[in-house]
This record gives C-alpha cells, structure tokens and sequence, in this order.
C-alpha cells in the first residue's frame, strides 16, 4: 500500500528566505510544491478563476489571456478586502490541486510553500508547519535588491503578512533566517522531529 506523505507547510514573510529555505530542503530529496508558480498557472488556465478575477477585478485583469499582475498588485496592497477575496478565489484551487499533487507524489514527505498560509487559515491541510523569519531591516534590504519595488510597496505587502511574532506563536518549527544563525542545523533539527 501506498504511504502517505507528511505534508509540511512552509511560510515565511516576503523577504524572508523562505524560498532558500525550500531549495535547501529539496537537497533532503522533499518534492516541493511551490503554491506562488502554481497559482500564476492556475490564474491564467483555470477558466473558473478567470472568470471570478475578471468580475472582481474587471476586464483589464487580462491582456490577451494574461494575467495583468500589475493592475491587481495595485489594487490589492491596498485594499485588504480585495487582497482577501482574491485569495479566497486563488488559494482554494491551489490547496485542492496541492492534494491532487500530493497523490502523484512516492516520499516519506512533501513540502508546500506558500508566504499566507496562516493568514488563510490553510493550516488544516498541513500535518506540520515551518515558518521561516527574518528581521524587517533585512527583508527590506533583499526584496528591494532583487526588485523594482519601492520601500512602500514592500511595507504594503509585509503589513499584509503575519508578523514574526505571529508566525513564532502559530508555527510547529521555526528557522531564524538572519545571516548569523546557521541554517541548515535548523533544518536538521526540524527534519529530525518530524
């Protein structure tokens, strides 16, 4: 009989490292579920969700059947109700085909990552989680190094994640991510414990 993989929920702030911390744990052989690139695909394929975000969001959301991410970024950093009732829309179809993945998948565990899965309440589906921090200082420095993004639309979108403190009370594990503390002894650590 097929054995049933843990699965991990991996989150952590934009800026945060989460995304290394990810590649790291794949280097564990952990198939990785990336939420943020599968729910871009199922943005732009899914003809249920295109529907929902064209009639929330108008018919300027698509450009020749793309998502315009630059129109809805500037929508829902500001306005918590719409950054709310898109992802309802979104991560809904990820998590259902996240379990759909999960069933493909032949290891002892797999890792979702995903920066809100507290702030969506998707911890249910998850038999562990891990959230990676970070100081704000530092995850202002990395985003805007790897971005166009100003310091405001950097602090919109952190100011719509849960805050370190939040993640400390809500996660079963947690990795410092603060260039001192060494990371891979953290996720050593975890792994034995899960």
């Amino acid at each position: 009989m097929k054995q049933i993989p843990i699965k991990i929920g991996l989150t952590g702030g934009i800026g945060s490292g989460k995304s290394t911390i990810s590649k790291l744990l794949t280097l564990y052989e952990l198939p990785l579920y990336d939420s943020d690139s599968n729910a871009k695909r199922l943005m732009e394929t899914d003809s249920e969700i295109i529907a929902r975000i064209s009639l929330l969001f108008g018919e300027k959301s698509y450009i020749e059947g793309k998502l315009n991410r630059q129109l809805l970024a500037e929508q829902v950093f500001v306005s918590a109700d719409k950054l709310h009732k898109l992802n309802n829309i979104v991560h809904s179809a990820v998590i259902d085909d996240f379990h759909r993945w999960v069933e493909d998948q032949n290891n002892k565990a797999v890792v979702f990552e995903s920066a809100i899965i507290f702030e969506n309440h998707l911890e249910e589906h998850f038999d562990t989680t891990i959230a990676v921090i970070s100081p704000k200082r530092l995850r202002l420095e990395r985003v805007k190094h790897r971005s166009g993004l100003s310091n405001k639309e950097i602090l919109n979108r952190i100011a719509n994640q849960a805050s370190n403190r939040t993640l400390r009370e809500k996660a079963d594990f947690i990795i410092v991510n603060n260039e001192k503390s060494a990371v891979i002894p953290q996720i050593e650590f975890i792994l034995r414990h899960i």
